[in-house]
């Protein structure tokens, strides 16, 4: 099987139409920046007068404080700052363990190159690593025009949990005990890494997140309200998670080694290697874990002539083993264009054993009860290699900027299962699943007056997955998806007005080998707009809209087995919904409180849904469109610095849903309030460790057809730094008190159901990391002359 581009539908001259513009624009502007000034200096420390070595060094322009550009000294101590153009600035020089600089104004003419005559001398910082880290952190949350921020890097759970495990700390996302990621307790939402869909593609992002370390987040963005730049799949919002990158030059690396309760193993390590023009990366990951989860069913069934009770109880183990690989290379051929290539390899095995019991009794008569057993154990091996190039081309006018990325990958999976019944005997199936998806996107950025820019670009996405099953293949299933996009976009500020708008166009069209075939055009226009009404407060408005397109899962008809009292089935005349989402935002800051607050209204059509229905004593659960949904709520959100070592974020939302089926769904108008909460204080005490506590809370809530219960977890995290700096030890408890559940009421025609789901909720895990390389032999050498603790958080 191949994939090709398809240019079809003639998007690719249309995306050269978009950008002829822009380019002709540049060339026009392009000899009015003339950039041909240099700064010239040297760094030095002020006990020995010594050179020093990869100092950062910074240059912004005035009065705006913008960052024009950086570099770092080199061995002599020495630094070069090209390419500037005639005007006014200031430069701020910073190295680890010593105090930073910042220069008084001065002013570059055209083609001057200064030289600064005497050294620039840096003193030794007198205060403990973790003064410095406390004074120099950044808050946890800053809200832009389009997004939240939430900065991760120091949070004690990010040095030994997963991205999964610290992505639960954050305000508005909640993680499921199976892995997944909601957003306002919404499961559609889309996970990018670095803005990208390439980083998981072919895998789900649970599964992916769950094997990836938290130390390599630098910080995580939430986005409700996604601009038109971005892919306009999902129907909740955006969840971005931004990777450090690797600066220092020299050979650095990391490794690191997990053990948890109940047979839980990890162990990481990753290494660069960064010589100017051309950086090598690489990781190789390995996870055991098993788990333990059960639950119970009780579903009262009415029949012609009489009510059945059925009751299940099932005890299961899962196990997954995973290795994983990563090899990445940059090339940086200028200044101006940098070239980029990596692979990666998975290999998943993952094993599911469970023992069904099933208990059926007659209400009405006096029968003794039906009691049957089953065993099933189900083991799947999943291969799959991800291949990522991309190219960057910076322009000599800052801010003009077009990149490149392109993705591929190719997954198997052999799927295999068996089962031991009392009544049938032994039974086995076994399907395997191919998977083949690539992503091509092309983006530029052109600046428009002093404070504002152009963007535009486009984007191919293709989706092919095979299922087959080689001793039936009527079961065989064959699902393709081609999405075309094309997105416009302006954003700037003029005093205190900030704005972006835009407009994306995406063609999709989707088949199946099950007489499913689906084509469509759909506009989905973006509005931000920011306003201060002082230097401590701001509104935002904004609104966007989103789309969700039924998936494999939802369209593949293949039965599983695993347990014959609960089937789940695709249908075949499933149609994509439309979410629109407009929110407004308040923000009050305060010397050491910042309150935010949101109004929010999600209103979704046609909704695809789950729906569960009961024939021939058997629960059927499909996904089907079964009506609107509104979903209206506030948020709270205060963030508070009681002091340089303890602070607190609380987070409150309200929400009131309301589920309105359509003519052909058996089900009534479901509605109900609803709140969930959650409150996470971080304390960094001064040469002790770093303890953190994540509470939440989640009411009841509706669903289509029932409800979920509430629900009460409390989470510990702590984190030390050893060694000098060189090393780390944390601990991570998830759900200290265990008493996190997740029990799912549902009723539907002629029968009603209630399931409680027992995870292995209360975990521990303790993970020990050591840091090597070049740029923590320079910090051994610098702690012995000054005798200050350095963390690797400060470079």
């Amino acid at each position: 099987m191949s994939l090709k581009l398809d240019c079809r539908n003639g998007l690719l001259p249309v995306l050269l139409f978009f950008l002829s513009p822009a380019v002709h624009s540049y060339a026009q502007d392009s000899t009015k920046a003339i950039t041909n000034s240099y700064l010239n200096g040297v760094v030095v420390e002020n006990e020995h007068q010594k050179p020093l070595e990869y100092a950062t060094v910074s240059i912004y322009s005035l009065p705006d404080s913008l960052l024009i550009k950086g570099t770092i000294t080199n061995r002599k101590g020495e630094f070069e700052l090209a390419d500037l153009a005639g005007s006014s600035y200031y430069y701020k020089i910073e190295y680890l363990g010593f105090e930073s600089y910042s220069s008084k104004p001065i002013l570059l003419k055209e083609n001057e190159k200064l030289l600064l005559s005497d050294p620039l001398v840096l003193h030794a910082d007198t205060q403990t690593i973790t003064e410095v880290e406390v004074t120099g952190n950044r808050d946890f949350a800053r809200i832009e025009l389009d997004k939240t921020v939430y900065n991760v890097s120091k949070s004690p759970v990010s040095d030994g949990g997963t991205i999964n495990e610290v992505l639960a700390t954050i305000p508005k996302l909640n993680v499921t005990a199976n892995g997944g990621i909601q957003l306002r307790g919404s499961s559609d939402v889309k996970i990018l890494i670095d803005g990208k869909l390439s980083g998981l593609l072919g895998m789900s992002p649970g599964d992916v997140l769950s094997n990836m370390p938290a130390a390599d987040v630098d910080r995580v963005e939430v986005i409700t309200s996604p601009s038109a730049k971005y892919d306009a799949s999902g129907s909740a919002g955006i969840v971005n998670i931004i990777m450090k990158k690797e600066r220092v030059k020299g050979f650095n690396g990391n490794a690191s080694a997990t053990i948890g309760t109940v047979n839980k193993h990890s162990g990481r390590t990753a290494l660069s290697l960064r010589t100017g023009k051309l950086n090598f990366s690489g990781s190789y990951s390995y996870q055991d874990n098993w788990s333990g989860r059960d639950y119970e069913l009780s579903r009262l069934t009415e029949t012609e002539t009489n009510v059945e009770m059925l009751k299940v109880s099932a005890d299961a183990d899962l196990g997954n083993r995973s290795h994983i690989g990563q090899f990445g290379m940059d090339y940086l051929i200028n200044d101006k264009n940098t070239m980029s290539c990596s692979v990666t390899n998975r290999n998943v095995k993952q094993n599911k054993n469970g023992f069904y019991k099933y208990s059926r009794t007659l209400i009405t008569s006096s029968t003794f009860p039906n009691e049957t057993s089953r065993e099933s154990a189900v083991d799947i091996d999943l291969t799959s290699w991800v291949y990522n190039a991309s190219y960057i081309r910076k322009f000599d006018r800052k801010g003009q900027e077009l990149s490149f990325d392109a993705a591929y990958t190719n997954n198997n999976a052999e799927n295999y299962g068996n089962y031991t019944d009392e009544t049938e005997g032994n039974t086995s199936d076994f399907f395997n699943s191919d998977r083949e998806e690539a992503i091509v996107q092309l983006d530029y950025k052109q600046p428009v007056g002093d404070a504002g820019s152009i963007e535009t670009g486009y984007m191919y996405r293709t989706n092919e997955i095979n299922f087959d099953e080689p001793i039936d293949l009527s079961t065989a299933f064959n699902y393709k998806e081609s999405i075309h996009g094309l997105y416009f976009q302006l954003s700037g500020e003029k005093g205190n007005f900030g704005y972006q708008v835009g407009l994306r166009s995406e063609y999709s069209d989707i088949e199946t080998n099950k007489a499913y075939n689906d084509d469509y055009l759909d506009f989905f226009p973006s509005v931000h707009f920011s306003y201060k009404l002082s230097d401590n407060k701001q509104v935002l408005l904004t609104y966007s809209k989103m789309i969700y397109r039924p998936d494999s899962g939802m369209l593949n008809p293949f039965q599983n087995l695993s347990d014959p009292e609960n089937q789940k089935l695709g249908r075949k005349d499933l149609g994509a919904y439309y979410t629109h989402m407009p929110e407004f935002t308040f923000i009050y800051k305060r010397d050491k409180i910042t309150y935010t607050t949101n109004l929010y209204y999600v209103y979704t059509d046609n909704i695809i849904n789950q729906f569960r229905w009961v024939k021939d004593d058997v629960a059927i659960v499909t996904s089907e469109n079964l009506g609107s949904k509104h979903y209206a709520g506030v948020d709270f959100n205060l963030e508070t610095k009681f002091n340089k070592w303890w602070s607190i974020n609380s987070y409150l939302s309200g929400i009131y849903q309301k589920f309105t089926p359509s003519g052909e769904a058996h089900f009534s108008t479901n509605d109900d309030f609803g709140f969930f909460g959650k409150l996470t204080s971080t304390m960094r005490i001064p040469k002790w460790f770093n303890f953190q506590t994540t509470l939440r809370y989640d009411s009841d809530m509706p669903v289509a057809q029932g409800s979920y219960d509430q629900s009460f977890q409390v989470d510990f995290a702590f984190g030390k730094r050893i060694m000098k700096g060189k090393a780390s030890i944390s601990l991570w408890i998830y759900d200290v008190l265990n008493n996190s559940k997740y029990n799912v009421n549902t009723s539907g025609d002629r029968f009603t159901q209630r399931m409680k789901y027992n995870f292995e909720n209360r975990v521990a895990n303790f993970t020990f990391r050591y840091y090597f390389g070049k740029k923590y032999n320079v910090l051994k050498s610098k702690t012995h002359g000054s005798g200050v603790q350095h963390s690797e958080k400060d470079i």
